[in-house]
């Protein structure tokens, strides 16, 4: 039997009384999904270790079954993995967003009311030095590199779990490294009252990762646009699906993604798809708009593949599952049980 599993990454929450006390999922009107647990499963689990705060890095490579000794602790390596950004073992790798401040607080992790060309923009005119290497990846995403000596193992906050805090509290440790804070301070722009800066946070070094194959003995595809899910799939030698219109939020081309993972279960044990919509939405608090997603990928992903899975043949089983909650009362991933949703397709 071959499997299609697909990672609705942080589409789990708890319930939420404006909505009748359902979770969006429950909420959302979704007939395909709800036609796969008629046929199949609906339960709930965890992919963490319950001292570890919840994240796609613990819990995707959790649910693909690497062990937990061999999980990094931060994902940086991995999306310049993805990135192609060559890292030597002198150096560390550590997430840079563009974020936004107004009246000293955090308001934003995502460089909000920026458009995305003027994202890009902003990090073509950053003012750099020898002792960092920028690397501009996407959107409000953003890499850099230094050498292990100029950065301490623990540093910064993951700034999506701290909007609406003290700013200068966020940059306490920033502040500590010469380096690091003349880089942060250098690159600060304001635009009407909105000041935005590029914050780095999330020190990783090289990891190694073991290949899907060694663990499963199955051949696997990813369909994926999100940069960590394909330095994953990188890492773990997972072929990647070509995308050209696909985007790591809900803007994205959901019947590109489909079609990839129709003509990919055809020659491979395992088609991996993941959506990172459900998650940035979710982190903006947009509760109606992150059940207007679902909604959507009910129509434009699930149903394709389940409508189009039919003239296939071979025995499928697919699997529906949310890495972790991200709530969109707090905007933040929160402990708690993911929805697993699962059923067979039989020839």
């Amino acid at each position: 039997m071959k499997t299609i599993l697909i990672i609705l990454d942080g589409v789990s929450e708890d319930k939420i009384p404006e909505i009748n006390n359902k979770t969006p999922l429950e909420y959302a009107c979704t007939d395909t999904i709800d036609k796969i647990i008629s046929k199949g499963t609906h339960y709930k689990t965890y992919f963490y270790p319950p001292y570890t705060q919840p994240d796609s890095l613990i819990c995707i490579l959790s649910m693909l079954g690497v062990d937990e000794a061999s999980i990094p602790k931060n994902r940086a390596y991995l999306e310049a993995l993805s990135a192609g950004i060559n890292v030597s073992d002198d150096e560390v790798v550590l997430r840079c967003n563009l974020i936004s401040c107004k009246n000293n607080k955090l308001e934003s992790f995502n460089g909000m009311r920026l458009l995305k060309h003027e994202k890009e923009e902003a990090s073509l005119n950053i003012k750099n030095s020898d002792e960092i290497k920028f690397y501009h990846i996407s959107d409000y995403r953003n890499l850099i590199v230094v050498k292990k000596e100029l950065c301490p193992a623990e540093l910064g906050f993951p700034p999506h779990e701290y909007v609406g805090k003290d700013i200068d509290y966020i940059l306490k440790d920033i502040k500590e490294i010469k380096v690091l804070n003349k880089f942060v301070e250098e690159n600060k722009f304001e635009i009407i009252g909105r000041t935005y800066m590029f914050y780095p946070w999330g020190v990783s070094e090289i990891s190694k990762l073991p290949a899907f194959k060694s663990i499963h003995n199955k051949s696997a595809l990813c369909v994926c646009n999100a940069d960590i899910v394909k330095g994953i799939a990188k890492a773990m030698k997972i072929d990647l699906a070509y995308l050209k219109n696909s985007t790591g939020d809900t803007n994205t081309d959901l019947y590109e993604k489909s079609k990839a993972v129709i003509e990919g279960i055809k020659d491979y044990d395992t088609v991996i798809a993941h959506i990172n919509g459900t998650d940035e939405i979710s982190h903006r608090k947009d509760l109606r708009g992150k059940i207007e997603f679902i909604e959507k990928i009910d129509r434009e992903f699930i149903k394709e593949i389940y409508d189009n899975i039919e003239n296939i043949k071979y025995d499928i089983r697919i699997i529906m599952v949310s890495d972790h909650q991200t709530s969109t009362i707090t905007g933040r991933h929160e402990k708690g049980l993911v929805d697993v949703i699962a059923c067979n397709v039989q020839r």
